[in-house]
């Protein structure tokens, strides 16, 4: 058995002791940007997760090793939940692999929208949750959240929670990158080519690409050049686990501290 195979092993027996263990390493929540809901209006919920010290959890592509978040919604007739925005993600590390997540404490946003009919006064959301928090050792967890609301016409922002949000929105990734990206290698081609060209002055270089769909692997070292005419390039491995035929390349690049969202073709 190879090392991810043993790991991967590994991480699904450790399911077994879940019960017991549920919130190890973390205090998870679910919260709700406002404290009602309006028919035919978006809501904006999250899930909150502090992390303790020296431990993680995982972003949507968590690498070579870990299990993203996930969340399964129960909603009333009509309602309907779009996927997560996740902020963006850092390297961490588990068991000696690279791997993407989130050490920081951070907020994983959803946007409910509603029917422009509710015929109750109150709404029930109803969130299955999965996790993976790790440190030396790694702690899967299931939980429901349950969020209650009244029906009303009136849409406000609750004081308890809007900080909250604000500040997890400025750490969704910037879709406006500061280069023009080009991949340049083919469909499945035993190595990605990208191209990062600045479309701007004083535009930063690039430092790390975090593969959201898994062409890439969070084991394979990167190393951005920068070309004679301020080009970057970037050629790296495909992960033998990567995704087949893809045409594009859906990545947060990190550059300094700031982090922005591309999707190159």
């Amino acid at each position: 058995m190879g090392k991810i195979s043993s790991i991967l092993a590994l991480s699904l027996f450790s399911f077994s002791g879940l019960a017991a263990q549920e919130s190890k390493g973390l205090d998870i929540s679910l919260i709700s940007e406002t404290p009602s809901v309006v028919p035919g209006k978006k809501i904006t919920v999250g899930l909150r997760i502090h992390h303790h010290s020296g431990f993680h959890t995982y972003w949507k592509n968590p690498g070579i090793v870990g299990m993203a978040t996930a969340i399964k919604w129960k909603l009333p007739d009509g309602f309907t939940a779009s996927e997560i925005r996740w902020p963006y993600p850092a390297l961490t590390t588990m068991a000696g692999h690279p791997c993407h997540g989130y050490e920081r404490d951070v907020i994983l946003i959803v946007e409910i929208t509603a029917p422009k009919k509710i015929p109750t006064k109150m709404a029930t959301l109803t969130a299955e949750t999965r996790w993976m928090c790790c440190a030396k050792d790694c702690y899967p967890g299931f939980k429901d959240f349950t969020l209650t609301l009244p029906v009303s016409d009136l849409s406000i922002l609750d004081p308890k929670t809007s900080q909250h949000f604000k500040r997890a929105r400025g750490e969704m990734p910037s879709k406006a990158a500061p280069w023009e990206t080009t991949v340049t290698s083919k469909a499945d081609a035993k190595h990605i080519k990208l191209w990062l060209t600045p479309n701007k002055a004083n535009a930063p270089a690039p430092d790390y690409l975090f593969s959201e769909d898994g062409q890439i692997s969070s084991n394979k070292k990167q190393k951005f050049t920068k070309q004679n005419d301020g080009s970057f390039f970037l050629e790296v491995p495909r992960s033998e686990f990567s995704p087949k035929n893809k045409t594009s390349l859906p990545a947060v690049i990190k550059a300094g501290n700031s982090h922005f969202r591309i999707s190159p073709t």
